[in-house]
């Protein structure tokens, strides 16, 4: 009984310290920003036809490997917006932001015309 418990303990010791080790450094985080804001400009100008500024972010790892963006729009500081994209590939997850700025969001036919 006390070998199965040491030998759990063990296995959850080295989870955990492999978990905490799955982290980027702070300059790693700040290139996949710097990255990710021009293609989270050129989402929200296609789908929503809207200028943004981005102002700072978070970075989900190891849980959801996800970088979100949070920002406004440009010419209104109290229309908050955030972008949630994959990390390494940085596509887009999804947008947030009020309920009737979202709903205006465009079609992908609308946006990709041919």
């Amino acid at each position: 009984m006390l070998r199965r418990i040491s030998k759990t303990s063990m296995i959850l010791f080295f989870i955990a310290i492999l978990t905490s080790c799955g982290g980027l450094s702070k300059a790693e985080k700040q290139e996949f920003y710097e990255k990710a804001i021009p293609i989270g400009q050129e989402y929200f100008k296609k789908y929503y036809e809207a200028e943004v500024e981005f102002n700072r972010y978070e970075v989900h790892l190891p849980m959801s490997s996800t970088i979100v963006l949070y920002g406004h729009v440009k010419d209104d500081p109290y229309t908050s917006l955030s972008l949630s994209l994959s990390l390494p590939s940085l596509k887009v997850n999804s947008a947030g932001g009020p309920g009737e700025f979202i709903k205006k969001r465009k079609s992908e036919d609308e946006a990709n015309p041919q």
